[in-house]
Formats: structure tokens, sequence, C-alpha cells
């Protein structure tokens, strides 16, 4: 019987890039700058493909942060709640172990012109005390890349 439940995630996602452009000759190394900068310059279109709905924070400013450095790779980590879905296979219940992921990509560039790739050690738990996984034990965390044919053409996930 597979039955399809949601979870919800409060995550700090980060994601580096480099854009020559942005390339700057200073004393200083790295750039901080606040969110009102965070629309002017390109950021990855990046979306969580089986979300049913996501927030971010905003309280008591917008939870971003945008660094650059000298040489243009940029820094963008933004705070969210998600709502994702995941199907559970339940052939042994109550003994059946389950995998919820959380499923991103590019909005619309395909493979060619953008792709993904996990930094080691880049996911993080926090500590299980907080956590409120009623009549579940957490097995681990890892993380898989694979490409997906979506109607932008062909696009890594994560």
């Amino acid at each position: 019987m597979l039955s399809l439940q949601e979870y919800q995630i409060d995550i700090f996602f980060a994601q580096t890039w480099t854009d020559s452009r942005l390339r700057f000759n200073s004393t200083m190394k790295i750039l901080t700058l606040n969110s009102n900068m965070v629309g002017l310059i390109w950021i990855p279109d990046t979306i969580f493909r089986n979300s049913k709905t996501a927030e971010a924070h905003w309280i008591t400013t917008p939870n971003q942060l945008l660094r650059i450095w000298n040489d243009g790779k940029i820094l963008y980590t933004l705070r969210l709640t998600i709502n994702a879905e995941c199907q559970l296979q339940l052939h042994n219940f109550p003994m059946d172990e389950h995998s919820c992921p959380l499923i991103f990509s590019s909005y619309g560039y395909p493979k060619e012109e953008m792709i993904y790739r996990w930094r080691k050690n880049s996911v993080e738990a926090a500590d299980q005390k907080s956590w409120r996984l009623y009549q579940f034990d957490f097995m681990g965390l890892r993380n898989t890349s694979e490409i997906v044919q979506t109607s932008a053409g062909k696009n890594d996930t994560n």
C-alpha cells in the first residue's frame, strides 16, 4: 500500500556560485550585504520539487545572507520552513523503513546551463532532542544527485 504523507522541515538553505561580473579590487576580501541587495544580482532559480508549501522567514528582518568575495564567489543563505510530500510504502507495517527526501532543482535552467553539486559534509541535522518524530526513529542523512526530464529540459536534481 502506498500512502502519501507530509513532513515539515525548517532549514538554512545555502548556495554558492561564482559570477565573474561581481569581482572587485579592494583591501576587503568579502563584502556582506543585507537582504535589500538580493534582488539586484542573479540568483539560482532553485525550487523544492516535492514541496506542498514553503515559507521564508521574515521576522524581524528577512532571514537572508548575501556575501560576495573579491573573486566573484557568492554565498546566499535563506531560512525556510517547507512542508514536503513523502511517499510511504506500507508493506510491512509497523516495521517499514521510509526515506523522505527534500528534492530541489532549477526551475528553468537545464543541466547544460546549471548543475548543482553537493559540498562535502553539506547536510547537517540539528540536535535530535528538538525533533518531533512521533513513532519514528531517525536513521541518518544522505545526499544524491540525478537528472530528471521536465518541460524546461533535463534538470539536475538533488
